[in-house]
């Protein structure tokens, strides 16, 4: 009797270990490069650009605070068809930016307040024309995007 009472348990707990559940791959985190840091960004998209409200990291040990408050949005085709369909939404995304794109030049006087740094070649004064808006905007490579359904009018 004892015998087949844990014959019976041992098949009705077989089924539970044999094939454990895979997770969906959706809410599966991109495996993240030591030069990156995985983020959140939550904020107004603007045509690939996105004006940040909140910017949140999983990992809040590398040292390096993201104080940015615009973000490029690029990433695989299917994720920018979303960000084409999202245009002047609420949005979250989940992405990686580069650990070198959030490092400011310069060095920082008068406690971070004034960040004194050299000047770049073909400068205004030297003829080479105005500098280039886009090369201080920081390129997050998104793999997820999230609508909040809202549009971002007027915030």
């Amino acid at each position: 009797m004892l015998a087949r009472l844990a014959f019976i348990c041992f098949l009705a707990a077989a089924p539970l270990t044999a094939h454990p559940q895979q997770e969906p791959q959706e809410g599966k985190l991109p495996k993240v490069p030591k030069d990156s840091l995985l983020a959140t960004v939550e904020g107004c998209l603007k045509g690939r650009v996105i004006r940040a409200y909140d910017v949140r990291q999983p990992d809040t040990t590398t040292g390096i605070a993201i104080r940015n408050k615009s973000f490029r949005v690029e990433g695989k085709k299917d994720v920018i068809t979303d960000v084409k369909k999202y245009d002047g939404m609420h949005v979250e995304i989940v992405g990686l930016i580069k650990k070198s794109a959030l490092i400011e030049p310069g060095v920082r006087f008068k406690g971070g307040r004034v960040v004194v740094g050299g000047g770049t070649n073909g400068a205004v004064g030297m003829g080479g024309g105005a500098p280039d808006p886009a090369e201080n905007v920081v390129v997050i490579d998104a793999s997820t995007i999230r609508s909040f359904g809202d549009s971002c009018i007027g915030k």
